[in-house]
């Protein structure tokens, strides 16, 4: 039973945060660059849906699930596990989502929550500080662009890896 819901968890919440992460960078973040000003709004609404706790939920949900899997298969030998083509896969594959979550707490996360408040500030801001606010803001947004990317590259490795890994 255990087994069942590790993996219903993994594969659930994996295809969540891979999911949301694709939409994010590939359809949402250059319909807000096209949006221009009136993309605040959106970003606001959306930190107000808590995805910046949300996601991060489901990371560590696939990844711990991921990780007891992978111990579990190994029968407690991992070494022997990880000389085996399947091993190695999965281990790649749970190292290459690791990193992308790594990338996405310490950088995209801050960048995000950063972008939302100086959005916000700028509908009560003076003329002069509405310069520096926008400033800050497009070096933000170029970021989390750049980190999105590959983050979102990471985590589609991941996602070829564990697909294949059983028949490698």
């Amino acid at each position: 039973m255990l087994q069942i819901v590790l993996r219903f968890s993994h594969v659930f919440f994996g295809a969540l945060w891979v999911g949301m992460m694709a939409f994010q960078v590939f359809f949402l973040m250059p319909a807000l660059a096209e949006a221009g000003p009136e993309a605040g709004k959106v970003m606001g609404a959306l930190a107000r849906t808590r995805i910046p706790i949300i996601l991060p939920i489901f990371a560590l949900i696939t990844l711990i699930s991921g990780f007891w899997l992978m111990q579990r298969l190994s029968g407690g030998n991992m070494d022997a596990m990880m000389r085996t083509a399947m091993g190695k896969a999965f281990g790649l594959g749970g190292a290459s989502a690791l990193i992308a979550f790594l990338i996405g707490i310490v950088v995209m996360r801050p960048a995000m929550l950063r972008s939302v408040k100086l959005q916000e500030s700028l509908a009560t801001s003076g003329p002069a500080d509405r310069a520096t606010i926008s400033a800050e803001l497009q070096k933000l947004r170029a970021r989390g662009n750049v980190f999105g990317k590959v983050v979102t590259g990471l985590m589609l490795f991941t996602l070829a890896a564990m697909a294949v890994a059983r028949y490698l």
